[in-house]
């Protein structure tokens, strides 16, 4: 409805009452917009900002990524420190076909982050010393991978972050520069989406 369709509409109107019907014209021209909006706040959300994993809210702080190196001398928890972290927890000592998928699709994620690739730290995290044919994999395949051995408390406090707890080697992990669990992705996860998520929150973020 315009202005002048509703002059013609107020013809019969007292004269006082037409500037107030006017006046609340215009009020709600402005206000309907914004009563939509409010009602689509929390019921809508653009496919720009949907997460492709389970996300944790709110974070929760993990009292600390606890592990043993797999080698002597090898990078431990420390190293992580003002480090966005993907964490894989492994089962077993072993690695088998859809763990070593897992791990691939890590290295390719952190690698097509570009220039943001120092800004994130791949994790393999085993609930035993790892066997020495997996060692020599490892070595070849994922030099700039940490790897570590995750006592039963870290690996508890992992899985049962989530409404519904993570067996070992179903899921990966995704940690803040300050350790706080925000999110986890399924190990078949499709990559892609795993790498929209993290450049987004690396562009977003001001820490690490």
């Amino acid at each position: 409805m315009n202005v002048q369709l509703l002059a013609m509409k107020t013809g019969s109107i007292p004269v006082r009452w037409r500037p107030r019907l006017m006046l609340l014209f215009i009020i709600a021209c402005f206000a309907a917009p914004l009563a939509a909006a409010w009602w689509l706040v929390g019921r809508w959300q653009p496919d720009g900002s949907v997460q492709h994993g389970e996300l944790l809210n709110p974070a929760r702080p993990l009292s600390a990524l606890h592990f043993t190196p797999w080698h002597e001398n090898g990078p431990d928890g420390m190293a992580l420190r003002g480090h966005w972290v993907l964490a894989y927890v492994g089962a077993g000592r072993e690695c088998d076909t859809a763990c070593q998928t897992a791990l691939y699709d890590l290295r390719q994620v952190r690698l097509a982050l570009g220039k943001d690739m120092t800004r994130v730290k791949t994790v393999f995290l085993l609930a035993d010393a790892p066997v020495a044919e997996l060692r020599r994999w490892l070595a070849t395949e994922h030099a700039a991978m940490i790897v570590g051995v995750a006592d039963s408390t870290v690996r508890a406090e992992l899985a049962g972050a989530f409404p519904t707890p993570g067996a070992a080697g179903e899921w990966i992990y995704l940690l803040d520069p300050l350790g706080n669990l925000l999110m986890r992705y399924p190990a078949a996860v499709e990559p892609r989406g795993m790498l929209e998520d993290l450049q987004r929150l690396l562009r977003l973020s001001k820490i690490g």
